[in-house]
């Protein structure tokens, strides 16, 4: 790996580790500090599952040049649950927001205010 890409590779992953921690606190992903250990951890275990699954589904839908894009989305969605699983558990006794509100509230369906 020649200079220019290994720079380019830190700026990315120094990037992504700034940018990471805004979304933790977002309403929509808050969760008790058990659920989100308990998430990280299945997500980082059986991440690199996508692999032979996507390129199964690859394989079916488009033979051998199906199977190796196929082979390539289950890298990246395996990479992707798998650093996702290691911040979750990095972050899960972090505490939430103080003004969180949930993503959605209960429709009430009969009845009406």
């Amino acid at each position: 790996m020649d200079r220019k890409r290994l720079v380019t590779a830190l700026v990315t992953l120094a990037t992504l580790c700034a940018v990471l921690p805004a979304f933790a606190n977002r309403p929509e992903y808050l969760a008790d500090p058990d659920v989100k250990l308990a998430r990280g951890v299945v997500n980082a275990a059986t991440g690199w599952m996508e692999v032979p699954k996507q390129t199964a589904i690859g394989g079916r839908n488009g033979k051998f040049p199906g199977l190796i894009t196929g082979l390539f989305k289950g890298v990246g969605l395996g990479a992707a649950r798998t650093l996702v699983g290691g911040y979750e558990i990095a972050t899960f006794w972090g505490p939430g927001p103080a003004q969180a509100e949930p993503v959605m509230s209960p429709a009430t369906v009969f009845g009406g205010q």
